[in-house]
């Protein structure tokens, strides 16, 4: 049970952040979000659309917060001050995910510092690699090609990032761990070799690794990242060639359960690596769906942020899936799956169409298909609803 009553989460789109965001009102906290574009956030959710450097912006989503995630989402710490200072001020809980080597200094341990120097009271989440981070490899494996990284040999002990989420959330929500820092990580270290078969064992897809060379890998990363971190970063993953990454169980002691697997992580996010389905596919399951009278298997063909628009409904535009898998319970409640009647699909280059009769009212629904998701679903009235 939370001893909270108000919580904030920075990086609140975030693969680790949207998680905490679920999981506090779980919990029964009120949850703020801020994020630069925090937008279709669940129902009860106060979302804060701004960069957390914004320091009037940032001030009024803290204002009242009893605790704050931070996700530090810039690749140095450059600003921390004044965002610390903000966060901490009325010794409120700070969660800061951090890194293991924020101990060496580097961005993370810049971070820690400047939240240590204000009355908050701290907690850091020192976490391994994300296994997020590998889902950069998705397009070659959804093409077919082999994965091209520097030192496949290297061995990591990869965190799922729910573990990271509920480990945050405990912290946040919990007495016991002001003060403290957690080294977060998997179970065990595997080689990047060895995780991009797994992603491909998972996804039921070809995945094969290749070493790059390093020369090649530092050029590539010098598009996203300054010299000195990709330096920084080639010389650690040489170094996890004969000495893997730590393994550590703070996953465990925080949150009670034992830490997430790599294997786990792919099963996951087996998706991902798969190549979208087409708009034929999508449209003969979204049919299939509706004429099983399973309308939970039809909206999980929609894109999390997707738009439906039905100006006869009364409620006109609805943003995110929250919001239309709400709309859809209500208008489903009481429907008899056996009463609905459905013609097409319709396929058209990048959407299809599908004609839906539900007692006297029929309707035309035209949904477009964007990366094997529903993004955008228009509906046209032959009679008005009921």
């Amino acid at each position: 049970m939370a001893d909270i009553r108000t919580a904030l989460v920075i990086g609140a789109t975030g693969n680790i952040g949207r998680i905490a965001v679920q999981l506090l009102r779980e919990r029964g906290v009120a949850v703020r979000a801020m994020a630069r574009d925090a937008g279709g956030q669940p129902d009860g959710v106060e979302a804060f659309s701004a960069d957390v450097l914004d320091g009037a912006a940032l001030r009024a989503a803290v204002d009242g917060v009893d605790a704050v995630l931070l996700i530090w989402p810039f690749m140095d710490a450059g600003g921390i001050a004044p965002v610390a200072a903000a966060l901490g001020a009325g010794g409120r809980r700070v969660v800061y995910i951090s890194a293991m080597s924020a101990e060496h200094g580097g961005v993370w341990g810049e971070v820690e510092a400047a939240i240590r120097s204000t009355a908050a009271a701290w907690t850091f989440l020192r976490a391994s690699g994300f296994a997020t981070n590998t889902l950069q490899w998705a397009a070659a494996i959804r093409a077919g090609e082999p994965v091209r990284i520097p030192y496949p040999g290297a061995a990591r002990s990869l965190v799922h990032e729910r573990d990271l989420a509920e480990a945050a959330v405990v912290a946040m929500t919990e007495p016991g761990h002001a003060g403290r820092t957690h080294v977060l990580s998997g179970p065990g270290t595997v080689t990047q070799a060895e995780q991009v078969r797994l992603i491909g064992a998972a996804a039921g897809v070809r995945a094969v690794a290749e070493e790059l060379d390093r020369a090649t890998a530092r050029a590539g990363m010098l598009a996203w990242a300054t010299p000195e971190f990709a330096d920084a970063a080639l010389d650690y993953w040489a170094s996890l060639v004969d000495t893997p990454e730590p393994v550590a169980d703070g996953v465990q002691e925080v949150t009670g359960h034992p830490a997430r697997s790599f294997a786990q992580w792919a099963a996951d996010h087996a998706a991902d690596f798969r190549a979208p389905a087409s708009v034929a596919e999508v449209a003969a399951r979204y049919v299939e769906a509706f004429r099983a009278g399973r309308f939970d298997r039809a909206l999980a063909l929609y894109d999390p942020a997707a738009v439906r628009v039905a100006p006869l409904e009364g409620g006109g535009e609805l943003r995110g899936l929250p919001e239309i898998l709400a709309n859809g319970r209500r208008r489903a409640g009481d429907l008899d799956a056996g009463a609905v009647g459905v013609q097409g699909p319709y396929i058209g280059a990048d959407g299809f169409a599908v004609r839906f009769t539900l007692g006297a009212t029929t309707k035309m629904s035209l949904l477009t298909v964007e990366g094997g998701a529903i993004t955008r679903e228009e509906v046209h009235y032959f009679d008005p609803p009921a």
